[in-house]
């Protein structure tokens, strides 16, 4: 730290060129990334409670009235009557939590987390936390988690049982149905990593079309993670932790003697009343109405995606579910070096060995087609090199 500080106008200079070197998701040039540009009514919300903390949530009664306000209209999306539950840092913290509850309330001394093969990367720094042994079950055809393999996993040890609704390589969402039935079957915790598809899932299924269950309307499924700073356009950071009820917080619940409140149940103590309120506006702003608009957008975009790189000759991993598009090529990693160099930001899937784009409301149709020309144009460059 300097002596002595600079002038606001200087640091302030500095810091925009500095802003300056990121990649901003309203060029249309972020093709990777599941979080998007925050809706403009989040910005505000949260630059107006920047001081709240929802960790000493007493002196801040407002800022915690939103916060469960946010998680009863997620609960209303996703079938809970009965839920509760809180804004926290991410999918990750949301997915320990649920852990958590699910190892303390099974009591095993050797306890083991059923997890697809598809599971997100957050799982495996969960389970070393919490002394949890992952136990990977394999997928279909579709890139499914398989029940019939789920089922072989269960043991006396196992403490709970996962399934995403939303996979973060492909979009697929787990036959999550069969997986409550499984878990009820042998008392066992189902959790659903919903993260990504907690606020596209349900919205597809009010436009009409086909999407399978996923939610609190399954008996078995125990707690849901959703994250409003994905498809909900709230600023980052901004996850989101549901359980079935309260009676599931009594087994991750720290006393807190010296705060305005008894006790706490997240993993950060101190947590943002910023991103609460954020969530809160954007779910006001918008309605159900206003999502599903969201939502077609997106899949629409997804689908014409599709459908152009199939025209170019690509084939695809998997036939979308979600606004996620994955495809193969004669060198996946290579194409798509270069599509970075040329500015565009995809990812590429070691495990797959393809690429993956994710279609965000930052996306624009003019962008998706400047995309599609460069793709053409380097894909095309690569043949005719490759000609003997």
């Amino acid at each position: 730290m300097r002596d002595k500080g600079r002038s606001r106008k200087a640091v302030l200079s500095e810091l925009k060129k500095i802003l300056a070197q990121n990649i901003a998701y309203e060029d249309g040039r972020i093709l990777c990334s599941m979080c998007t540009a925050p809706h403009s009514i989040a910005r505000t919300a949260h630059s107006w409670f920047l001081s709240a903390n929802l960790g000493d949530a007493g002196l801040f009664p407002g800022s915690l009235k939103l916060e469960k306000e946010a998680i009863q209209q997620l609960a209303a999306v996703l079938n809970g009557e009965n839920s509760v539950g809180f804004i926290v840092s991410g999918g990750t913290e949301a997915n320990l939590l649920a852990l958590w509850a699910a190892r303390e309330m099974a009591g095993a001394r050797n306890p083991e987390v059923i997890l697809p093969e598809s599971a997100h990367f957050s799982f495996k720094k969960i389970c070393r936390l919490l002394g949890l042994t992952p136990v990977y079950a394999g997928l279909d055809g579709a890139y499914r988690v398989k029940p019939s393999i789920v089922e072989r996993c269960i043991t006396r040890n196992t403490v709970a049982i996962v399934g995403t609704a939303g996979t973060t390589e492909l979009g697929m969402i787990d036959p999550i149905e069969k997986l409550s039935d499984i878990a009820v079957t042998h008392g066992v915790y189902l959790h659903v990593d919903a993260a990504f598809g907690g606020l596209v899932i349900p919205f597809l299924r009010e436009l009409g079309y086909a999407a399978e269950e996923f939610d609190f309307g399954l008996e078995g499924v125990k707690s849901i993670t959703v994250d409003p700073h994905k498809m909900g356009m709230t600023p980052i950071p901004a996850g989101g932790i549901l359980f079935r009820d309260s009676t599931f917080l009594e087994h991750i619940k720290t006393e807190t003697p010296y705060l305005t409140e008894e006790c706490q149940y997240t993993f950060a103590g101190t947590r943002s009343g910023a991103s609460a309120a954020a969530a809160w506006a954007v779910f006001e702003h918008l309605g159900r109405e206003g999502f599903r608009k969201n939502v077609r957008r997106c899949m629409l975009l997804t689908w014409f995606l599709s459908s152009q790189l199939e025209a170019l000759g690509f084939s695809l991993v998997a036939k979308p579910q979600l606004n996620i598009v994955a495809f193969k090529a004669a060198d996946a990693k290579q194409l798509c070096e270069k599509l970075r160099r040329q500015g565009w930001f995809a990812s590429y899937i070691p495990r797959l060995d393809c690429i993956r784009i994710v279609v965000m409301p930052h996306l624009k149709r003019r962008h998706a087609i400047e995309f599609l020309k460069d793709l053409s144009r380097i894909a095309q460059a690569d043949a005719e090199a490759s000609k003997p």
